[in-house]
């Protein structure tokens, strides 16, 4: 189960790919040597977070080194008289696809938990401001913000969805999206 920052750590390596690809239509140069940083990148970040297609990751890595090293991947076909260059290039692009696809299709279920929590925030904080629910008395935004969720926890028509959030994403990050969805006019009394 990922917390939410690293799950937007993965989408900030996903968002890298449309540059990628941007030089791969501008015959940059530097598109093979992008894709292959990419793919490390990918492959450190999954790691880390303990996600096995990291693995899969890895093995489109390998696929680049061999086509870099001249072996045609199965999933390129080619028109004409194949160059390192194009072999290279068109390898790059269709291991940054499927890496890209695996790496979705990895995350899906996250991000259609965090989605369900960002909707169950809302529904909680408009009852919160509703009824006024914060907790002022504090030296920090951090302070406040754990007062606050304690008070909107405890109260009676807010626990039961309080309580389901905290099941689903866990209380730091129930107090990340507590901080993202409290309303702007409130941050001044905190």
């Amino acid at each position: 189960m990922l917390n939410l920052l690293n799950l937007e750590a993965i989408h900030n390596l996903l968002l890298r790919a449309p540059s990628i690809v941007h030089k791969f239509e501008e015959r940059d140069a530097d598109f093979f040597p992008s894709v292959k940083r990419w793919l490390m990148d990918a492959e450190e970040l999954l790691v880390n977070n303990r996600m096995p297609v990291a693995a899969a990751i890895a093995g489109e890595r390998g696929t680049l080194i061999a086509a870099e090293r001249g072996a045609i991947p199965q999933r390129v076909a080619f028109a004409g008289k194949v160059t390192p260059r194009k072999l290279r290039e068109a390898a790059a692009a269709e291991v940054l696809r499927h890496a890209e696809e695996l790496i979705s299709n990895s995350i899906r279920a996250e991000v259609a938990r965090f989605t369900e929590a960002e909707k169950l925030m809302r529904q909680i904080v408009a009852v919160a401001v509703r009824k006024a629910l914060q907790h002022g008395i504090a030296h920090s935004r951090s302070e406040v913000l754990k007062a606050t969720w304690i008070l909107m926890s405890s109260e009676p028509e807010l626990a039961g969805v309080a309580t389901h959030l905290v099941g689903l994403i866990g209380s730091n990050d129930a107090l990340v999206l507590l901080d993202r969805h409290w309303p702007t006019s409130w941050n001044a009394n905190a």
